[in-house]
């Protein structure tokens, strides 16, 4: 009884549109009054939740990404993938998987790269014909690639409750991003060309394309070296994040010179809110998965799930479906926290490869950010330009149906996922 009165209080603060990270503590705060524990375990709870040396990473990946979308980063990797997709029939559309792509590799939010990319892409692609709501649309699917190419976010997040090799996650996400991005660029090209969004194409211009080419070059060097350095052990996520930082200020501030030190009060302070509302999430998700410890929830989900999946497919196929269904109503990062820990320990014992179930997983992930009610990629796109959220939903569909294919294809073949981290393992 107590189970369904905590869980069943989350969702009714959720639906009264308390925040997710007070949703999460006031839900907690029931069970532990329930339970007749101090209050006091609420704060301690918090603050356990968030003292993370992996955690740290996090804030550090926010503001490398403010850094370079201050200076100017966002705009002139929109120039380099002008020069490599634009000629293609449907070319600023797929200019914008593409910048999304790159942006992505360097900030590892898609909020962000939602963000960045679309302020600037958006309206050059109202200007060349294209509808407003499919140029939402593009913005808001291509930018959870961010959440797929390392270095990610979320992948960090999935480290840290589950035990894996947040290196070996990265590697992962390698191949499955760029499937993801190959695709939509397909979709899209057929949509294009079907609606007649610069259907024809245009010429490759090689001038272009070397004007630009050392701006693309800086992007591409930046998640090489975050990357490379948590697989090869030279630093830790954390470690990689400050070099990240470091990297970003030498690029813009120096190379481009177009970051400077009054730009960095609004960074700093831009970064402070994102990261406090990622804490305060962990945080609250902490406190509550405690509680349902406490209550055996997660052992008798785990049973539960174990009694209906005979094989390992059925298994991955039931967790996917809870994800995508969770991932319309809650946040990537707290769905992460709150089941993270009850799936983690099940994929060994049904014998899946942690690594291949855990990029599955963040790719089912990824719809959420774009399937209402609750997608995060799709409020900040509608704040962005003057549409309705649900024309533009509509209008991801079809790119949401190719991220649920992409995930089958990866278990199908799962090479895609394990060659790389298999490297590292030899």
């Amino acid at each position: 009884m107590n189970s369904i009165l905590i869980i069943g209080s989350l969702f009714v603060f959720l639906l009264l549109r308390v925040p997710v990270a007070i949703s999460l503590v006031l839900s907690a705060l029931l069970g532990i009054l329930m339970a007749g524990m101090p209050l006091v375990s609420v704060i301690q709870r918090l603050y356990a939740g968030t003292e993370s040396w992996v955690l740290m990473a996090i804030p550090f990946f926010i503001l490398a990404g403010n850094i370079m979308s201050a200076g100017g980063l966002s705009r002139r990797l929109v120039n380099f993938c002008d020069a490599v997709f634009g000629f293609l029939p449907g070319g600023l559309a797929n200019v914008n998987i593409g910048a999304s792509m790159l942006f992505g590799g360097i900030s590892g939010s898609a909020v962000a790269d939602t963000s960045a990319i679309g302020s600037v892409l958006i309206p050059g692609m109202e200007n060349r014909g294209y509808s407003r709501e499919f140029s939402a649309a593009v913005t808001a699917a291509s930018s959870p690639i961010g959440m797929i190419i390392p270095p990610s976010i979320p992948m960090i997040l999935w480290s840290y409750v589950s035990g894996e090799s947040l290196g070996a996650m990265f590697l992962g996400g390698v191949f499955p991003g760029i499937m993801v991005g190959i695709g939509l660029m397909g979709v899209s090209t057929f949509i294009c060309i079907r609606r007649g969004f610069q259907a024809e194409g245009g010429k490759f211009d090689i001038v272009y394309l070397r004007s630009t080419l050392k701006d693309g070059l800086i992007a591409v060097i930046a998640p090489v070296i975050i990357v490379g350095g948590i697989v090869t052990g030279m630093f830790t996520a954390t470690e990689s994040a400050v070099i990240a930082v470091a990297y970003s200020i030498l690029v813009t501030g120096f190379v481009y010179k177009d970051f400077s030190i009054k730009d960095l009060p609004k960074v700093l302070l831009d970064t402070g809110k994102t990261s406090a509302s990622i804490m305060l999430i962990i945080g609250g998700a902490t406190i509550f998965s405690w509680v349902l410890a406490l209550n055996q929830i997660p052992q008798e989900m785990g049973r539960f799930i174990i009694s209906v999946s005979s094989t390992p497919l059925q298994f991955v196929l039931l967790v996917s479906a809870i994800l995508f269904v969770l991932g319309m109503f809650l946040d990537i990062s707290t769905i992460i926290l709150l089941v993270g820990p009850i799936f983690a320990p099940i994929v060994l014992k049904m014998g899946v490869d942690p690594i291949l179930a855990g990029l599955i997983f963040m790719v089912v992930l990824a719809t959420g950010l774009i399937t209402p009610p609750l997608g995060l990629c799709l409020f900040v796109v509608t704040s962005i330009v003057d549409v309705k959220l649900e024309k533009v939903a509509r209008e991801c569909i079809p790119f949401i149906i190719l991220m649920l294919i992409i995930a089958v294809i990866m278990w199908i073949f799962p090479e895609t996922v394990l060659w790389l981290p298999g490297l590292m393992r030899k």
